[in-house]
């Protein structure tokens, strides 16, 4: 049976399995609010907080929403001119660059999911920055592609690469989630009465 996380694995431990990429008062601060968010879209399983931790901790490096960093010349070459992300108009790649906890980009991506919130980040890109509507995005994202699917069948390549579009940070994905998972079933074994060593 699933469980929420904020139950099976404290702030703290958190913070501590995700080490420099988690600074406490930052995870204290945001992860409450993206708990609230996979609850709104109704995915909060302790396998999906789990993934939603992990990609936390490597796409943003602080557990914090971040901006894709990078020159106007930088974003023009890898994103003006997609049709794929609606990057339709001169400068649309760096208006549109990755913002959140989780990197959306384009145009399309800003306009379906301020959409989908009722925000206009089209207008606004940088309202994606905000820890609540990041973690809305982030909830929506995983929703959209199924991620709390694959982590409920601990298919996590699958869910870094649903994310990421292949592995990269995979490494410290795995560290995390594989610490996350001990913290939480050393947990639900004592809140059951279970054997301790």
């Amino acid at each position: 049976m699933s469980q929420d996380l904020s139950v099976a694995v404290p702030i703290e431990k958190i913070s501590a399995i995700l080490g420099t990429r988690g600074p406490i008062e930052n995870v204290r601060a945001n992860w409450p609010l993206v708990e609230a968010a996979l609850a709104k879209y109704g995915i909060l399983t302790a396998p999906c907080a789990i993934a939603a931790i992990a990609t936390i901790g490597v796409e943003t490096g602080c557990f914090a929403p971040v901006k894709e960093r990078g020159g106007p010349g930088y974003f023009a070459k890898l994103y003006d001119g997609r049709a794929d992300l609606g990057n339709t108009q001169p400068g649309d790649g760096a208006k549109f660059r990755g913002r959140g906890f989780v990197q959306i980009t384009g145009r399309l991506n800003y306009t379906k999911y301020g959409h989908a919130m009722g925000v206009d980040l089209a207008a606004n890109p940088d309202l994606a920055l905000d820890p609540k509507i990041a973690a809305e995005i982030l909830a929506l994202y995983f929703r959209d592609h199924a991620i709390d699917k694959s982590a409920g069948t601990n298919a996590w390549e699958t869910v870094r690469r649903r994310v990421n579009g292949g592995l990269n940070g995979w490494g410290d994905f795995k560290r995390y989630v594989d610490g996350l998972l001990a913290a939480a079933n050393g947990l639900a074994m004592t809140a059951t009465g279970g054997t301790q060593a």
